[in-house]
């Protein structure tokens, strides 16, 4: 394993494709009656996408990525520490779609 404090492995931000793996995947458990971890009433939209993506924007989710290196090798790398550079990306869907 590599050090904590530095992204070694992939780029140093959230891709779409793992945006969309943690949205859908947040999604379902608010579908399945998960507590939502954020205020619900402050929400544009009450559908489940809406909530996960709000969620991720706010960095309130507890979740790890593990990226795999060719080798075998992987790190696990905080959602958190990712967060910062994809944030810009996550508000213009959420603008897009009139959910801000």
């Amino acid at each position: 394993m590599s050090s904590k404090r530095e992204v070694l492995v992939g780029p140093p931000k959230l891709t779409r494709y793992e945006i969309a793996r943690i949205v859908g995947a947040r999604a379902l458990q608010l579908s399945l009656g998960a507590p939502p971890l954020v205020d619900v009433g402050r929400a544009p939209a009450k559908d489940p996408i809406a909530l996960a993506l709000l969620e991720l924007y706010e960095g309130v989710l507890p979740i790890t990525i593990r990226r795999m290196k060719p080798d075998g090798t992987s790190q696990l790398i905080p959602v958190r520490k990712l967060l910062p550079r994809a944030r810009d990306y996550i508000w213009r869907t959420l603008e897009s779609w009139k959910l801000h």
